[in-house]
């Protein structure tokens, strides 16, 4: 019999007019500690007298709604989601939710590898209500069979978990449309990253003030103007590095890292290499350097 703990148990939940589940996995000591673990699965059809109110679980919530439509209370935000929408809950925090109509959803709750970390960059301006994704109903079908199973497998589990969050990753970056100072703030840098930039001259490009440009660019692109401007030139210096035979300080130069000794130093933090090693490895040269 499987274990789990007495705060998971859902006992005479009223307005539940069919249910398929509730599904327990209790993971192993690997998968708790490297995958994403779904521990609990099922599919509900309720009624309007079906309604949560918890705190204090220690579990992230996925919904998907077939039918129906379901008003959640989070945060302070109050929204109703409806058929094809998906909606991520952290269980850890006060929330309330409830059937408006007849609503048929699938729901698991899960943790484990980098779930915190989808959902804080999720909320840090991308919301936790995720609306027309209808075609994400076969994934919520897939975890919610392997735990149905007798046995889940642990690995394919953790993948469902994590196309779903990749999913909702991918959507939530096309659903954002850049306001025009962003848009001409990442154009301007585009086109002249090979220069000495400062913010004050990207800020007077995207027509905003330099501490407004600061806020709304890391709000709608996840990163600030100076992180943006650093990965263009990272990615010309690499294309650069494979496709030129452009020296180290010629690519430096280019690209308005300063030195070469500041280029080397940026491009071994984000790489883990030096460029010169990068080319070679990347060639598929294997001779010491």
């Amino acid at each position: 019999m499987r274990q789990f703990p007495e705060e998971y148990l859902i006992r005479k939940e009223k307005g539940i007019l069919e249910r398929d589940g509730i599904y327990i996995h209790t993971p192993s000591q690997f998968a708790s500690d490297h995958l994403y673990c779904a521990r609990l699965a099922a599919r509900y059809v309720c009624d309007p007298q079906y309604e949560v109110r918890r705190a204090g679980l220690h579990s992230f919530l996925l919904f998907y709604i077939r039918e129906g439509e379901i008003l959640f209370e989070y945060e302070g935000r109050t929204f109703v989601a409806h058929a094809g929408d998906v909606v991520l809950l952290d269980c850890r925090r006060p929330h309330h939710y409830r059937a408006v109509t007849r609503t048929e959803f699938y729901w698991f709750h899960f943790d484990g590898c980098s779930s915190e970390a989808y959902f804080d960059h999720f909320t840090g301006g991308k919301g936790i209500h995720f609306e027309g994704l209808r075609k994400m109903e076969e994934y919520f079908v897939l975890v919610h069979d392997q735990l149905r199973s007798d046995v889940p497998d642990e690995g394919i589990l953790s993948v469902h978990v994590h196309r779903i969050l990749a999913l909702l990753y991918s959507a939530a970056g096309r659903g954002v449309a850049l306001t025009d100072g962003v848009a001409l703030a990442k154009s301007f840098i585009d086109s002249h990253y090979m220069d000495k930039l400062t913010m004050a001259e990207i800020a007077e490009a995207s027509r905003f003030s330099q501490s407004h440009l600061f806020r709304v660019f890391r709000e709608e692109t996840g990163m600030t103007p100076y992180a943006y401007l650093t990965g263009v030139r990272m990615n010309q210096a690499m294309k650069m590095l494979l496709n030129t035979t452009s020296s180290v300080e010629e690519i430096a130069d280019h690209c308005a890292f300063c030195s070469s000794a500041n280029f080397i130093r940026a491009f071994r933090q984000s790489t883990g290499t030096t460029p010169l090693k990068f080319r070679k490895l990347i060639s598929g040269v294997t001779s010491s350097l």
